[in-house]
C-alpha cells in the first residue's frame, strides 16, 4: 500500500511538472496541457478510480503551493477533473466507449459554456476575447515579418485567416483536447497492458454507436447557434463538438467493416491516411456515415467481429 501512494506521488508531481513546463495561456496551450492527464491515466487505470482521483487532487495541491490557484485551477479544468472522470466511468461502466465518449464530449461543451458565462463581462463577450487575443499575434506576426524581411502571405490574407479562425477557436480548441486526452489514455492503456498491470478492459472503437437521441441533442444545439450574442457562438463551436459523436461512431462503422473484410488493414491504414491528408473533406464524409448509422445500423450487414 506504501508502494501505491508514492506511486500517487510521483504520477501528481510529474502531471505538476509538465503543467509548469507549459505555462499556459487560456487559448493555445490547451493541447499540450491535456497530455498532462497521461501520469493521472497511469495510476487510475492500475489501481482504480480513487487513487486517480487522489492523483489528481494531488497535482492541483502541487500547483497551488508552486504556481498559485489561478494555474492550478486551469490544470483542474482542463486535466484533473476530466480525467478523474473518464477513470470513475471507465471503472463504473466496464470501459463502454460510448460513455467514456459522451463524458468526454459533454465536458467539452460545458468548458465552452462556462467560458462563455465567465466572459460574458467583456463587451464582446468570448468572440471578443479571442479577437484580442489573435490581433495580439497577429501584430506579433507582423513585427517578426517586418525584421525578417517579408510574409508568406499577405497582409490582407494573413487577417482574413485569423478572422475566420476566430469564430471557431473554441471549437478548434475542444477538438484538441478531446482528441489528446484520447491519446493520452490510449497510451496509458496500452502501456499498461503491455506489462499486465491495467486494471481495465480496453474499449472497442468498433462497438461505438451513437443512440437516436443524439440528433435531437445536435438539433437544439443548432437552434441555438441561430440566436445572437454569445449564446449563438457558444452554440455554434458546441455543434462542431457534438459532431464528433458521429465522427467516431462513422470510424467505429469503419473498424466493423474492416475486420469483416480479407483487406481489413488496408482499408483502415488507407482512411486514417485519408483522414491525415484531406483532414476535413474525409472528416465531414466519416461523420456523415456516423449520423446515418444512427437511422441504418449498418453493422447489422458486418461478420461478428474479433479483437484487433
Amino acid at each position: 500500500m506504501n508502494y501505491d501512494w508514492l506511486t500517487v506521488g510521483i504520477a501528481a508531481t510529474s502531471s505538476a511538472l509538465m503543467a509548469v513546463a507549459v505555462n499556459p495561456s487560456p487559448f493555445f496551450a490547451v493541447l499540450q496541457l491535456s497530455l498532462t492527464s497521461l501520469p493521472i491515466f497511469l495510476v487510475g487505470l492500475t489501481y482504480g478510480s480513487f487513487l486517480g482521483i487522489t492523483t489528481a487532487v494531488s497535482a492541483f495541491v502541487a500547483l497551488v503551493l508552486s504556481l498559485g490557484a489561478e494555474s492550478a485551477v486551469y490544470h483542474a479544468i482542463l486535466t484533473g477533473v476530466p480525467t478523474a472522470l473518464m477513470i470513475w466511468q471507465a471503472e463504473r461502466s466496464s470501459s463502454h466507449p460510448m460513455v467514456l465518449l459522451f463524458t468526454l464530449i459533454a465536458y467539452a461543451c460545458g468548458m465552452i459554456a462556462l467560458a462563455a458565462v465567465y466572459l460574458s463581462d467583456n463587451p464582446q463577450g468570448m468572440q471578443g476575447v479571442i479577437a484580442n487575443e489573435l490581433q495580439q499575434v497577429y501584430e506579433k506576426i507582423l513585427l517578426y515579418a517586418n525584421k525578417a524581411g517579408k510574409l508568406p502571405v499577405t497582409t490582407n490574407e494573413l487577417h482574413d485567416m485569423l478572422s475566420s479562425l476566430a469564430s471557431l477557436l473554441p471549437a478548434f480548441a475542444a477538438y484538441g483536447w478531446v482528441m489528446a486526452t484520447i491519446v493520452s489514455a490510449i497510451l496509458a492503456q496500452f502501456a499498461l497492458r503491455r506489462f499486465g498491470k491495467s486494471s481495465f478492459s480496453t474499449p472497442d472503437i468498433a462497438d461505438l454507436r451513437s443512440p437516436r437521441w443524439i440528433t435531437f441533442v445536435l438539433l437544439v444545439v443548432l437552434a441555438f447557434a441561430y440566436l445572437p450574442y454569445g449564446v449563438g457562438f457558444a452554440a455554434k463551436n458546441m455543434v462542431l463538438v457534438v459532431l464528433m459523436i458521429f465522427l467516431f461512431t462513422g470510424l467505429g462503422v469503419i473498424h466493423a467493416f474492416a475486420r469483416s473484410s480479407t483487406n481489413g488493414r488496408f482499408w483502415l491504414g488507407s482512411t486514417y491516411a485519408l483522414l491525415i491528408i484531406f483532414n476535413w473533406v474525409v472528416a465531414a464524409m466519416i461523420v456523415l456515415i456516423g449520423a446515418l448509422d444512427v437511422i441504418f445500423d449498418f453493422r447489422r450487414y458486418t461478420r461478428s467481429p474479433t479483437r484487433e
